[in-house]
């Protein structure tokens, strides 16, 4: 008897946990769901991945019939939940208790790479296309393609597609990652037919030049290990882009790095380069134009530390990387420090070429060039009134190299074409600009739909 009623207690005090258990889970689940409910809370920037987040969709008629408005709700609403940051960074650290502790690993999917081509023909431009994207540009700003009409990017798949790309495969090594890159050919097509149609386009007007700026891996690691860790060639990738282009003019990057690559070139914790390796590239193109490039101790600078980019973050912020993170240094320009940007939204500020930043949260030391990553922006130098002028048409890397260039050009326009809606050639035109940049990491343009999104703006 004494047994029996002894179990029975232990059923009865095992019953009233469960109970307590399922009422507890329940209320967080009604506590998450009313937290969801609270757009008031919904963040806008997300400072752990340092990104803006997805932005509450517009509502229009096709969109709504074809069912992509309820798709983007979906969307915002996973990507805007109240207290993002802390949940992540929650989830980073319980990962962290059980993830990978060696020196040297490779993390991510096996490479997929096509064969880099050993010959290489320049690819012919498609001029009856470039005559259909036609467009009045004073009066259309969004991208055109053949059937004309207007491709609206979207900015958060494409960051995704983005840091998909530079982020696949990643080598870690004493507190540092690298990127270790695999040639598409469909994508590189696209992107050198798309710059050699608007070359033609701008034959006789305008200077078309391309920067292609290689991976870390590609420089800062030896051949023995690239060769080890699998991948494509970047120095014979480059190669072939450049081999490709049509009236487009190639400027030197990965040799040069390398040459340099004892220095600190690129970031430890973060995917960019550093402002130093984007002078030196700076030079090669002073060089190609013709100019006389402004020595680096000429320059004043701010300098941001600590910094812990995209890699810390992704790799779930290891503790070697925090213990020796970056140091930003930025170098302003002589001429001005001053610009506009347009926003997302289409709002127009005045910002800085180099910005402090040193306020901010420890991943953005690398957000202190030119306002970040907007649609447009436009730099204004006093000091030149030659009327010269270019449009860099670009992604995150380009941003240290600009104010460089701010010393040699009148007016610069900047178009991030991961959310511009700019027919750019039409642009050009309109403004009577002389030197057009596509300045563009070759990870970043390694794939079909970022390619496609360049071209579309083209």
């Amino acid at each position: 008897m004494k047994d029996k009623k002894l179990i029975s207690q232990q059923k009865k005090v095992t019953r009233q946990f469960r109970t307590i258990g399922c009422m507890l889970f329940i209320f967080v689940l009604l506590l998450g769901a009313l937290l969801g409910l609270l757009v008031p809370l919904r963040p806008d920037v997300s400072e752990v991945e340092n990104r803006t987040l997805t932005k509450f969709p517009e509502f229009t008629l096709e969109t709504f019939l074809n069912g992509e408005y309820f798709s983007d709700i979906s969307t915002w609403y996973s990507d805007t939940f109240p207290l993002r940051d802390q949940f992540i960074t929650a989830n980073q650290k319980i990962t962290a208790l059980y993830g990978p502790k060696t020196n040297e690993q490779v993390l991510g999917a096996d490479v997929q790479a096509d064969e880099i081509p050993t010959e290489t023909t320049s690819v012919q431009p498609d001029t009856s296309q470039a005559t259909l994207s036609q467009t009045d540009s004073s009066t259309d700003t969004q991208s055109q393609v053949g059937n004309g009409e207007p491709v609206l990017p979207n900015s958060y798949q494409m960051e995704e597609a983005v840091q998909d790309q530079i982020q696949k495969r990643l080598y870690v090594k004493d507190g540092a990652a690298y990127t270790i890159y695999g040639f598409d050919q469909s994508a590189a097509d696209i992107y050198t037919k798309a710059l050699s149609n608007a070359a033609a386009e701008l034959s006789g007007q305008t200077n078309v030049y391309s920067i292609l700026v290689p991976l870390n891996s590609g420089v800062m690691l030896d051949e023995k290990t690239l060769e080890s860790l699998g991948g494509s060639d970047q120095k014979q990738t480059i190669s072939y882009y450049y081999n490709s282009y049509s009236g487009v003019t190639g400027v030197e990057t990965i040799d040069t790095l390398r040459e340099h690559n004892s220095e600190y070139l690129y970031f430890r914790t973060d995917h960019h380069w550093t402002a130093l390796g984007a002078y030196y590239v700076y030079r090669n193109f002073c060089q190609v134009k013709g100019w006389t490039p402004n020595e680096l101790d000429s320059y004043e600078t701010m300098q941001f530390t600590p910094f812990l980019g995209t890699y810390y973050t992704k790799l779930n912020k290891p503790a070697d990387m925090e213990a020796n993170p970056d140091t930003v240094t930025a170098y302003i320009p002589h001429g001005t420090n001053t610009m506009t940007y347009q926003d997302k939204d289409g709002k127009e500020y005045e910002w800085n070429v180099i910005r402090d930043v040193s306020k901010r949260s420890a991943g953005s030391g690398y957000s202190t060039f030119i306002a970040g990553d907007n649609p447009m922006s436009v730099i204004q130098n006093p000091n030149i009134t030659d009327g010269s002028s270019c449009l860099v048409l670009k992604e995150s890397y380009a941003n240290c190299l600009v104010p460089f260039l701010v010393d040699h050009y009148q007016t610069i326009y900047i178009v991030d074409f991961r959310y511009a809606n700019v027919n750019v050639v039409d642009f050009i035109k309109e403004k009577q600009i002389k030197d057009f940049i596509a300045v563009n990491n070759i990870g970043i343009i390694n794939s079909e739909k970022v390619a496609t999104t360049i071209k579309g703006l083209l």
